[in-house]
């Protein structure tokens, strides 16, 4: 179990502890006083900003794999804002039975 050191009101957590609460030497984390100790949390923040970094990861790999070729860029938002649109009525549909 990786240990902790306290210094005056700073709480020093070992860089991989840090790395997988945070994603920022700036980030805040959430304690909670629990029963067995302290909780460490993520922020919403920074989970926000860890989720944005995982999109962006996913993004960067996305390749047109297709027989056609690719559509221009207009027509793929207009493809994709369809799909949503049709998406968003049907889940509408769905809640109204």
């Amino acid at each position: 179990m990786p240990r902790v050191k306290i210094t005056g009101n700073q709480l020093i957590l070992p860089d991989d502890l840090r790395q997988a609460l945070t994603s920022a030497e700036d980030d805040l984390l959430d304690a909670e006083e629990v029963e067995q100790g302290v909780l460490l949390r993520r922020s919403p923040a920074a989970r926000r900003h860890a989720a944005l970094r995982q999109i962006r990861a996913a993004q960067r790999k996305v390749r047109y794999k297709g027989s056609a070729r690719r559509p221009a860029a207009d027509q793929e938002e207009r493809e994709i804002s369809d799909l949503l649109a049709a998406d968003k009525a049907d889940g509408r549909a769905q809640k109204r039975r």
